[in-house]
């Protein structure tokens, strides 16, 4: 599959941004998650990306979920160095660390749990991580028709997305009210072909200005759907009227 590359444009998240959502199932909360973006202390010319994401005590009783992400990649150009994944979901505990070796064009991922260490490798020349795949996505222009094609690597397995912006549209977060992009996100290929069945039908919304903020995200459950919304950002970004129409 020819992945396009693509060069970082305007960043859609500030320094020191925090950005919360909430998420809900058949329109009872569910979940929250927590986006931070900041420069790296120890390396300037690096982002230190980070996510939060837990289910609510209610839910808890049910499945509890208690998962982290965090990747360190290049200020301009976007390029991923390394990534932290810890997913504890009920007694399920697994961690991935992987690095990205643009040099031999070789992404390795360790994976550690109870039962040991496994190691996978994925040769490419381009791939990026889940946030620096997500960031470079939303730095592109995003016009009504325009299709996109990412290639991302996560703990266990290799990704090809597809993106197809739908078209423009009016919604109401809890955060405010925006003019929005309507975004259908697609796996075109995945290394892993047994988890082609878990794939869900997902609808991004982002803010239709140069800043893409993402602002709703919707996907496909078993029964009724999952709904996560844009709560509140706070931190150097805190002015969420600049992206308001």
């Amino acid at each position: 599959i020819a992945v396009p590359t693509y060069k970082a444009g305007p960043l859609p998240f500030r320094d020191g941004e925090q950005l919360t959502y909430e998420a809900s199932w058949l329109g009872i909360r569910a979940a929250s998650a927590r986006v931070e973006l900041n420069r790296n202390k120890k390396d300037p010319t690096a982002w230190r990306a980070e996510v939060w994401v837990e289910t609510n005590k209610l839910v808890d009783v049910f499945f509890k979920m208690r998962d982290y992400v965090r990747e360190r990649f290049s200020v301009d150009s976007l390029t991923p160095r390394d990534m932290y994944i810890r997913q504890s979901e009920n007694k399920r505990f697994d961690e991935y660390t992987v690095t990205f070796d643009r040099g031999k064009d070789l992404v390795t991922a360790v994976k550690k749990n109870r039962h040991g260490s496994t190691t996978r490798e994925f040769v490419g020349s381009t791939p990026l991580g889940i946030l620096s795949g997500t960031m470079m996505a939303l730095t592109q222009a995003l016009n009504p028709g325009d299709r996109l094609a990412f290639d991302v690597v996560t703990g266990s397995n290799r990704y090809v997305f597809g993106f197809h912006v739908d078209g423009r549209e009016r919604i109401r977060v809890p955060a405010g009210d925006f003019d929005a992009l309507k975004i259908t996100p697609t796996v075109i290929y995945m290394s892993d072909g047994k988890m082609r069945s878990e794939a869900r039908e997902v609808t991004l919304w982002v803010t239709a200005d140069k800043r893409h903020l993402p602002l709703r995200v919707q996907a496909a459950a078993f029964i009724g759907s999952v709904r996560a919304d844009l709560v509140k950002i706070d931190g150097a970004g805190a002015a969420a009227e600049a992206s308001r129409r």
